[in-house]
């Protein structure tokens, strides 16, 4: 399965938007003294996790930087699983899963249960979700 997301968060960079009403809209700075985002980060809009009431968050595995507001498409890869249910499907190209940077992301989301799930555990939860207002 193919998903688009939109990139809020460039990898490495304190600089945030949150993407409202089809736009990015700037957010607070991260704070110095917080870890920086080992990987690109944004949203998939259209599709809405019951965990925080907003788009579904993805992450883009290869790490090469990607500048906030650009859309990539790519197969889902997985998915990071966290423990509030808040998960983050994971989105690339095939191989790109290799260049994910995993001991990042496990210090990054420390506290939180976090885990890799494979890529059919991402796609039953993608179902379950509400989507533009209607079941997956």
């Amino acid at each position: 399965m193919k998903l688009r997301m939109v990139v809020e968060w460039t990898i490495g960079t304190r600089e945030r938007y949150d993407w409202k009403e089809g736009a990015l809209v700037p957010r607070q700075p991260w704070p110095e003294a917080w870890e920086l985002p080992p990987v690109n980060y944004g949203c998939i809009p259209g599709y809405f996790n019951p965990a925080d009431r907003a788009e579904l968050d993805a992450i883009w595995c290869d790490p090469a930087p990607v500048a906030a507001g650009e859309w990539l498409e790519g197969e889902v890869l997985g998915m990071v699983w966290v423990g509030d249910h808040d998960h983050k499907i994971l989105l690339g190209r095939p191989g790109d899963l290799e260049k994910l940077d995993r001991a990042g992301l496990e210090a990054w989301f420390v506290g939180r249960e976090a885990r890799i799930a494979p890529a059919e555990e991402a796609l039953e939860f993608i179902a379950e979700l509400w989507r533009d207002g209607g079941r997956g």
